[in-house]
């Protein structure tokens, strides 16, 4: 039998100060190239994330190791990738994610799209676009009466540190602007 390994680790939330750093920058006309990529393929990874846990969730489970899909089914079963033999049960992969705002729910079609667009894009300006659009897009979603995918919650609470009311405070500050962030507030 293979030797047990902790299953995965998933990309972290994005954390709120670089998002409104990156968004001030921007205000200014600064292209800050260094905090694009470094935003952007932060909310990359935490979106490769969310949708490898909805797969998981779909039954289709990615090895941690090399990527390979381990067809799951019901129960505590035991998961064993034929390609590098690394195995973990379902209940300790399903473990690694049940309390970090992983599941794609609804969102997945926002996810996917933040995915393929992010590898698309190669100017700084391009991917402050991408960017915006994504947390708008999230943003939007949430404001209305009847979401278009459903949401019961911000999808920016899946991909930026905070509590929902924290996330949204947040996304208010980019659209509108605020007394502290005089630069957003004078673009808005």
């Amino acid at each position: 039998m293979a030797k047990r390994e902790q299953p995965v680790r998933w990309a972290p939330r994005v954390r709120q100060d670089k998002i409104r750093r990156l968004y001030q920058l921007d205000a200014q006309g600064i292209a800050g190239e260094e905090l694009i990529d470094e935003v952007g393929y932060a909310l990359y990874s935490r979106c490769l994330s969310i949708l490898q846990v909805g797969d998981a969730m779909g039954g289709r489970v990615h090895c941690p190791r090399c990527d390979t899909i381990i067809d799951r089914h019901d129960g505590d079963e035991e998961l064993r990738c034929p390609q590098c033999e690394w195995n973990t049960t379902w209940d300790a992969y399903r473990a690694t994610y049940r309390t970090d705002e992983l599941g794609p729910g609804g969102a997945r079609p926002i996810f996917g799209a933040f995915v393929a667009d992010w590898a698309t894009v190669h100017s700084a300006r391009e991917k402050m676009i991408v960017i915006d659009r994504v947390i708008h897009s999230w943003h939007w979603e949430t404001q209305r009466e009847r979401p278009k995918f459903g949401l019961g919650r911000p999808t920016g609470a899946n991909l930026i540190e905070g509590n929902r009311k924290q996330v949204l405070a947040l996304l208010q500050e980019l659209t509108y602007g605020s007394e502290s962030s005089p630069d957003l507030q004078a673009t808005k």
